[in-house]
């Protein structure tokens, strides 16, 4: 089986979230009996040299991370297909008297 998948554009693993927050000020209105939060802030979340991290960024730079992550997904799917269809041809599988893959 010879499968070519070409992607020319950028990708990105992990997922965007979103937080607010309360500061360390004694009389911010974060503090109040109904609190007014900082933020939103922006959040990728991801992994990079195997730990799982956490970047703040903007919300132009989250959008960009959102349009990433989609083409990751995307090719995560190709890859899962053909990574299905190797193991339907795998040298272990057993093969019929008819020269056939057997299903389990």
């Amino acid at each position: 089986m010879n499968t070519i998948i070409k992607f020319d554009e950028p990708i990105l693993n992990g997922s965007i979230s979103t937080a607010k927050s309360k500061c360390g000020k004694l009389n911010c209105a974060c503090k109040a009996r109904r609190p007014k939060l900082h933020g939103t802030y922006y959040r990728w979340t991801g992994i990079i040299r195997g730990r799982r991290t956490t970047k703040t960024i903007s919300v132009d730079v989250a959008r960009e991370c959102k349009k990433r992550i989609a083409r990751y997904l995307k090719l995560k799917k190709k890859i899962d297909l053909l990574l299905e269809q190797a193991l339907k041809d795998a040298p272990w599988v057993p093969v019929s008297k008819k020269g056939r893959s057997m299903k389990f």
